[in-house]
This record gives structure tokens, C-alpha cells and sequence, in this order.
């Protein structure tokens, strides 16, 4: 080397905060690399690199040291993204009887390890230069490894999406011979009835609420029964999570043609929620379609909304930036937002159900997905605010008490939206209020047992069919076949019922969708 570029090299020695700063966004998104499109860097790589940046210049102000307020800002990013990874590694960690793993404990030795090494820092008579030297190629070879990592999967994937998704077999393109097509009579289609599709996250059936968590849901069942709702007791989802249970149950088809590589891709089942086969044989019957949306990663101008309400306030417009946060020490500060975010939407969830039908003079399909009484358990019974207070609060099942709190609270918004709906409308709409998938209180995914299955698959299912003589609601186990009903019951369809069939998936599995159905059916 040159004795003018080891110059040169001397004098930039100092950048390792800088490429610090890009760590932590290179390295979640090399986690995540097959759920996030490459341009959810830019924003969280620009946003951290210029506070390192501005924090650099303000040290190098008090310290008047290139070196010196490199180590200092390095320091303090380490400290800040490694705190995040702390918090969820000690969560749970009890010394006596001291949950060591609370922000108030975890903060202290964090701001102690700071503060002795920024006083190191400024009084250290020692010149950093090699330190400086040696730490800025260790960050450099840090990124370089992550980067050739990202740039490798993306070369290897980059057809991967078009190539699986859209084939002759599994195109999403294909026509339904079954599409409802727009009657000529405009008074054919004001005489159409309202659709309330309501999806309650996570509401396991009355039967396993007793069984499992001893919890007697009878007063709800009685209410909804006396206002003619049908309630199916033995009702399961046909898949364990949200996006394969809701889109499954929009297409009335099963999802088994894909696998785990392309449920994981966020386009996919993005694509298949914009797309999907219920919302489009609305449309074309000439309704409107509503979305009282919740926060679910598939909503999205291109889909088949003609009006959406209670939009989160996104404080954060990347989803790689809020999972970079969650890393950082500014965790708590994230969660206490998210916690008022989400209170905040379901709140607005159940007041706006009621209040569809004035605004449209055509019929409407009002899709509601509201996050309750899945985790976090943000109410209590009577609807007062209750704080998440782990970091896995905001996932963790384990808190069945405030499960039960949410149900309870569910029960009583539900049953205003049901007063409100059946006795200010004209004519009664179609009410189908559903859970997407149970609990997993006692379900463990490696080895999962009959009553850990029947905990994460049995949901809560219930029909208000207004003019159908006999309901089919007793017929209908799986949503797979909810809207086949629907359709052939008031827009004289002829969709055959698909055979109720249940799966878990298993990412370590050949087949991916573990058949269950036996399982959950056999005595």
C-alpha cells in the first residue's frame, strides 16, 4: 500500500459508527430476507445512518477528536441494537422475586456500561488510531458478509414468486365458472341483502373455552341464539394462521398447492388477498365493498375496496424499520405506541360495523378482521385499558386469564354491533361472525397432541341467514365453504361444498400442510 492511500486510510479510519449503523438493518433483513422487498432498506438505513452521522459531528464538537467520538457513537449503537435482543433473551428471568427482565431493571446496566465508556473515551490518553483501524475493518467485513449473503439469495430467487405462484395448475387467473355476474334490474340489486363478514382473531369455539380454560360462554351463545344466529359448536379453521385461514376461506378453495417457501413470500399471499374470488363475485353483483380494517399486511390500494376505515396511524411506513426498532433500546417506546395503535383500531373496528349501511344506497360487503381476542390482550372485560407489559406481549398466548378478559369484551361489542345491525336496518343482512384459528395455550408445533391441535383449530362460528328456511349453517364446519353457502343461498350459485378438511403446517415437513382432520373428528 502507498504511503498517500495509507494516508488517505488513516484518516477515514474513524467511519466504524457509520458502518455500525448499517448493521443492524443489513443483518434483520438477511433474517427476513424471503418476507421483505429490498427497498424496505432504504428508509431504515438513511433514518439510522444520518442520526449516527449527526450524533458523530455533536461528540466530535465536545471532543474535539475524530477517534475518540467514533468509539463514543459506536458504543452507543451496540448498546442501543443489542438492547432489544437482551430484553427478549431475559424476559421471564426472575432473582428472587425481581423480574429482571423489565425495562426499568434492564436499562440501568446499559446506561452505566455507556456512561463508563464514554468517560473512558474522553479521558483516555492513549491514541486510538489502531483500535480505530482494527474496529473499522471489522464492521466493514461484518457488512460485507451479510451483503454477499442478501446479493446471493436475491440472484438465486429473483423468478422464484412468478415462476411457483402462476402455473396452469395454480394460476390465480383462472375463471370461476361460478362469478356472479350484475343483473340488468338496478331493483334487483337494492333487493340484495347486506353482508357482514366479521372476524374475531383468534376466538376459540365456546366448547373449547369450556373444556380447556374453564371458561362458560353459554350468556353469549344464549343471546346470539335467541336473535336467531345458528351456532356451529363444532366449527374449525382449515388452516392455523391468519393469512392462509382468511385467504382460504375468501377463494372457498383449499391452499395446498403451495408451500412453505411461498407462503413466506409476502407477495403471494398479498397477491391472492387482492385478488380473491368472494370480493370479486361481490363486485360483480354490484356491491359495495367495505373494509373496517385492522392492521393485516395484505390490505392495499390495489385490492377490491371501494371504502376503507380505521386505517392505523402508521408512525413507522416500513415494516423492516419497526422490526429494526424492536432491537433497539427504543423498544418500550414502540410498544407503548403499537399498544395505543392497536386499542385504538379495534375501538374503531366495532363503531364503524354499525354505521356501513347509511352510507352506501347499493348493497354492501363489509369485511371486518378485528384483533380480538388474540394477544395482545389490550381490555379487560369491561373494555378498560390493560397494559402488554413483556416483549412478547404482543404474540405470546400465555396469558389465559386476559384471553378470557378479551372474549368477554368481544361478547359484549359484538352484541351491540348485532343490536345495532338488526333493528336500525330496513331489511336484516347476512351476519357471519368467525374466528380465523384458535389458541395455542398447550400447543406445541414439534410435537403437537390431539388437545393442543384442538385448542389451535377449533374457532368460534356463527350465522344470522335471515330468509333461509333451513339453515345450512349445521352443515358447515370449516370456512372453506362459508361463502359457497352464502352464494348458493341468495345469488343461486351451484358451488358443490368441499369436504371439511383440516391442517396444521410444519416448515420442517416434506408436504408442508400436516393433514389433522381424524385427528380433530375422531372420538
Amino acid at each position: 500500500m502507498s504511503t498517500k492511500l495509507q494516508q488517505n486510510y488513516k484518516k477515514l479510519n474513524f467511519i466504524h459508527p457509520f458502518l455500525f449503523s448499517l448493521f443492524p438493518v443489513l443483518f434483520i433483513y438477511s433474517q427476513n430476507v424471503h418476507e421483505l422487498p429490498v427497498q424496505e432498506i432504504i428508509l431504515p438505513v438513511l433514518s439510522i445512518l444520518s442520526a449516527a452521522v449527526l450524533m458523530w459531528f455533536f461528540a466530535r464538537f465536545i471532543t474535539k477528536n475524530n477517534e475518540k467520538s467514533g468509539f463514543i457513537i459506536s458504543l452507543l449503537l451496540v448498546l442501543s441494537f443489542s438492547y432489544g435482543h437482551i430484553y427478549l433473551l431475559v424476559d421471564d428471568f426472575t432473582l428472587g422475586n425481581s423480574d429482571v427482565g423489565r425495562h426499568q431493571y434492564l436499562l440501568i446496566p446499559f446506561a452505566i456500561s455507556f456512561i463508563a465508556g464514554t468517560y473512558y473515551f474522553v479521558k483516555t490518553k492513549r491514541r486510538l488510531n489502531n483500535a480505530s483501524t482494527i474496529t473499522t475493518a471489522i464492521a466493514a467485513t461484518l457488512l460485507v458478509i451479510i451483503t454477499i449473503n442478501i446479493v446471493a439469495y436475491n440472484m438465486e430467487n429473483i423468478d422464484s414468486v412468478n415462476g411457483k405462484i402462476i402455473t396452469s395448475n395454480t394460476s390465480l387467473d383462472v375463471i370461476d365458472p361460478n362469478t356472479i355476474t350484475l343483473p340488468s334490474n338496478m331493483d334487483e340489486i337494492k333487493n340484495y341483502p347486506d353482508v357482514y363478514y366479521i372476524i374475531l382473531d383468534g376466538y376459540m369455539s365456546s366448547n373449547s373455552l369450556k373444556e380447556f380454560l374453564n371458561h362458560d360462554n353459554q350468556e353469549f351463545i344464549s343471546y346470539l341464539t335467541d336473535k336467531g344466529f345458528n351456532i356451529n359448536h363444532n366449527s374449525y379453521s382449515n388452516y392455523p394462521s391468519s393469512n392462509l385461514s382468511i385467504i382460504s376461506t375468501l377463494h372457498m378453495k383449499y391452499l395446498n398447492f403451495l408451500d412453505n417457501e411461498q407462503v413466506g413470500q409476502v407477495q403471494i399471499p398479498k397477491k391472492m388477498f387482492i385478488e380473491n374470488t368472494v370480493m370479486q363475485n361481490f363486485k360483480s353483483a354490484g356491491y359495495k365493498i367495505i373494509n373496517i380494517q385492522r392492521p393485516f399486511p395484505f390490505i392495499s390500494s390495489e385490492s377490491l375496496f371501494d371504502s376503507t376505515t380505521c386505517e392505523r396511524n402508521e408512525y413507522i411506513d416500513s415494516e423492516l424499520f419497526s422490526m429494526t426498532i424492536k432491537t433497539s433500546i427504543l423498544v418500550f417506546l414502540l410498544e407503548k405506541w403499537e399498544e395505543h395503535e392497536l386499542r385504538e383500531a379495534a375501538l374503531c373496528n366495532f363503531s364503524e360495523l354499525t354505521i356501513q349501511q347509511q352510507k352506501f344506497n347499493e348493497p354492501i360487503f363489509v369485511f371486518s378482521h378485528i384483533l380480538i381476542p388474540h394477544p395482545p390482550y389490550l381490555f379487560g372485560p369491561d373494555g378498560e385499558s390493560v397494559s402488554s407489559v413483556r416483549p412478547q406481549g404482543l404474540e405470546s398466548w400465555e396469558d389465559q386469564e386476559g384471553y378470557i378478559n378479551s372474549v368477554k369484551f368481544a361478547n359484549k361489542k359484538i352484541q351491540l354491533v348485532v343490536e345495532e345491525l338488526l333493528n336500525n336496518t330496513k331489511d336484516p343482512p347476512v351476519i357471519i361472525i368467525q374466528a380465523d384459528h384458535g389458541i395455542g395455550f398447550d400447543f406445541e408445533p414439534s410435537n403437537p397432541n390431539k388437545e393442543g391441535i384442538t385448542q389451535k383449530m377449533s374457532i368460534f362460528s356463527a350465522y344470522y341467514l335471515p330468509g333461509i328456511e333451513k339453515n345450512p349453517s349445521y352443515d358447515i364446519i370449516t370456512p372453506v365453504n362459508t361463502f359457497r353457502i352464502i352464494f348458493n343461498s341468495y345469488f343461486n350459485t351451484d358451488y358443490d361444498l368441499l369436504e371439511n378438511k383440516m391442517y396444521l403446517t410444519d416448515d420442517n415437513s416434506a408436504d408442508y400442510f400436516i393433514d389433522v382432520t381424524d385427528v380433530l373428528t375422531s372420538p
